[in-house]
């Protein structure tokens, strides 16, 4: 695995061959050759230690999903808030030597939970076995539907209740066919352990409908236009809970992901709430085409600074993103002194580009003058 500190400059440049720190003042890229070297990475940076993780706050079980279905990895992000203490793990078909190493340095202990590993979904009978092998209990949450499996998720979420009241009395509603205008929400599910149930674009599938209307004062935050998740929806859920239903949408994805991290619900508490210039707020950057990068970000947001997460193209900083950056941005001081921003950049340099780091650098950086 390559040192997440350097990179190559043929990667961006051609033919330059010479070694370069990938990161900047006030950004941190988190490197990878691929989405699995990534997330070790982001693991080792979050829980730290070796040949064991040594901080108090290492994982007391792992979530693992399917890397190549995102709904699984979606509606698993609350089981990643404490008690449980379960950060999610993409994995593939077979247990690679990497991950087993990985898994033997976080040594999850399972405490006060049913078993070290939760496996949410259709997670490989092969993989399950292996890990059984090498010493770990497991669980299995939901199966093949990724409806039903959002409902059983969330029911084991509200077994082992996060602290907050906020994961008891509220849930969001997203996409289950399409990720690019929700895939920051599990952030905030990993943050705070609300439950994430998932919906066609013009029904409730019948399994999160009971789900919702056995709980008639649940609060609904759905995510997303009316392009993912329709307004026929929208009365649906009205029907069903004497709760609030909320949408929070935008006029495109980049302004989704910003009102996202705006939103203050001043009666439920819910939400980012970043809005106040000058506090330093921290925040991770992924391409809006890679939900994976964005389900490892929410180790980010779970711990260390918090970081809500914002999305973009991979060549450019949306406007979107730029200009509520620049709001944010502390004034200039004399002489400079904290709160200063950050940015946690996930991917290498075709996920975002690293002139695309640079504007982020750029606006986010203590004002020059």
């Amino acid at each position: 695995m390559r040192n997440s500190l350097w990179v190559s400059t043929h990667m961006m440049l051609g033919e330059v061959t010479e070694m370069f720190s990938g990161n900047t003042t006030d950004t941190t890229r988190v490197w990878g050759e691929d989405v699995f070297s990534v997330m070790l990475n982001a693991f080792q940076m979050a829980y730290p230690g070796f040949p064991t993780a040594k901080v108090p706050w290492k994982p007391n079980a792992i979530t693992m999903v399917p890397s190549s279905h995102f709904p699984f990895a979606f509606t698993s992000a609350s089981l990643v808030h404490d008690p449980n203490n379960a950060p999610v793990m993409l994995v593939p078909e077979r247990l690679t030597e990497e991950i087993k190493n990985e898994i033997l340095r976080l040594s999850p202990e399972g405490k006060n939970v049913p078993a070290q590993i939760f496996l949410v979904g259709p997670v490989s009978q092969y993989f399950e076995r292996e890990v059984q092998t090498i010493g770990f209990s497991t669980i299995r949450i939901g199966n093949q539907d990724p409806y039903s499996t959002s409902v059983e998720a969330s029911q084991f979420r509200l077994t082992y209740p996060p602290p907050s009241e906020q994961g008891r009395k509220n849930a969001f509603l997203l996409s289950g066919e399409t990720f690019e205008e929700s895939m920051f929400v599990p952030n905030y599910a990993m943050h705070q352990g609300i439950p994430v149930l998932l919906t066609e674009k013009d029904r409730i599938p019948t399994p999160v409908q009971q789900f919702i209307y056995s709980r008639p004062k649940i609060n609904i935050y759905i995510v997303g236009s009316e392009a993912t998740i329709s307004h026929e929806v929208e009365r649906t859920l009205h029907r069903l809970t004497d709760g609030k239903v909320v949408r929070i949408s935008g006029t495109s994805s980049f302004d989704i992901s910003v009102q996202f991290s705006q939103f203050f619900d001043a009666e439920t508490r819910v939400g980012w709430n970043r809005n106040e210039k000058g506090r330093g707020d921290a925040f991770s950057f992924v391409n809006r085409r890679d939900w994976r990068l964005a389900i490892i970000s929410g180790l980010f947001s779970h711990l260390g600074k918090h970081a809500p997460l914002l999305i973009t193209r991979s060549g450019r900083l949306p406007k979107e993103i730029k200009d509520y950056l620049l709001s944010l941005r502390p004034p200039i001081r004399r002489p400079p002194q904290p709160p200063f921003m950050h940015g946690f950049v996930f991917g290498n340099f075709d996920s975002i580009a690293y002139p695309t780091q640079i504007e982020i650098e750029e606006s986010i950086v203590f004002p020059q003058g």
